[in-house]
């Protein structure tokens, strides 16, 4: 008979998506995930299998979350479409002097350092910035830049990445400018 599952499922795979995020995939160890969860290494196993199933399920986790988050606020119709750009782009302003900022984006890193070498990391990865890059277009139809929405769309990840480089935030705000003045 199998046993019951004696966690909460959320709470361990935000604690993955963190703890992948922060460190990477080849920067986290199993000690690392078992402390995060405070599951042991058979229960890891038992409900999701080897490490690389735990990586999918945190990039999963983050496309659920956080990429759910920026689609709805690129949907959010009680904004105009440059308010909704301006908004992410404000994201980024903000995470420059945060501690969670300096990970990065969790699609970005993954998209460097796991998807070249993994098809599973690759398609997740793309799933995810192509939800992103339709909320963009989304939320670009009708403004005169609507026929920038893959720059906006590199500009905006590439931002992200920007951030984890240590940009200041003053830097970011110019960014937020130029992209502001395409809208």
């Amino acid at each position: 008979m199998a046993r019951h599952r004696e966690f909460d499922s959320d709470t361990v795979l935000t604690a993955l998506r963190d703890v992948f995020w922060e460190y990477g995939y080849e920067g986290t160890s199993y000690a690392d995930i078992m402390d995060a969860t405070g599951l042991k290494k058979g229960s890891l196993y038992a409900a999701f299998g080897n490490k690389r199933s735990l990586y999918i399920e945190a990039l999963g986790h983050y496309n659920k979350i956080n990429v759910s988050d920026g689609v709805r606020l690129l949907s959010n119709e009680a904004l105009t479409g440059a308010e909704r750009i301006e908004a992410l782009m404000q994201i980024l302003v903000d995470a420059a002097e945060t501690k969670r900022g300096r990970w990065g984006c969790l699609l970005c890193n993954a998209a460097v350092d796991q998807a070249p070498s993994n098809k599973q990391t690759e398609a997740v990865v793309r799933e995810s910035m192509q939800r992103m890059k339709m909320g963009i277009a989304q939320a670009l139809n009708g403004t005169r830049a609507e026929d920038k929405v893959e720059l906006i769309w590199a500009l905006y990840f590439g931002g992200r990445v920007i951030v984890k480089s240590g940009e200041n935030k003053a830097g970011l705000i110019k960014l937020k400018e130029q992209v502001s003045s395409l809208l």
